[in-house]
């Protein structure tokens, strides 16, 4: 068995565009917010939904993934380097469930390393 990925948005959608590959020994799992920031702009929200739960693991949020994204928001907030609300749940559930995050936005997420993210090379 391969590494167990967390797929963010970004790559999700060159997936489904067929500009990116995925490894069919990793497993592949996506966060309920990448969920929807896909599904919002598809012409068949319900259809768009399905399908992505035939292909992936969807992560719904859990209290283990708003606590940790609590504790690194506050700490992060004491520093002055917030990000965004969303890869910051997106980062901690990497984290939390041990998932390797996939993303072409490492911009976004290189100050959670420090809080223990890792991404998917």
């Amino acid at each position: 068995m391969g590494e167990r990925i967390l797929v963010d948005t970004d790559c999700l959608i060159d997936y489904y565009k067929g500009e990116l590959e995925l490894n069919p020994d990793d497993s592949h799992h996506i966060s309920e917010i990448t969920v929807y920031e896909f599904i919002r702009g598809t012409k068949n929200i319900k259809e768009a939904k399905r399908i992505l739960e035939e292909s992936f693991f969807i992560v719904w949020l859990d209290n283990e993934i708003l606590e940790k994204a609590s504790e690194i928001w506050r700490a992060l907030k004491a520093s002055g380097r917030l990000v965004e609300d969303r890869d910051l749940i997106i980062g901690a559930t990497a984290m939390v469930k041990r998932l390797k995050l996939l993303t072409r936005n490492t911009k976004h997420y290189d100050v959670l390393k420090a809080y223990g993210l890792a991404f998917y090379r």
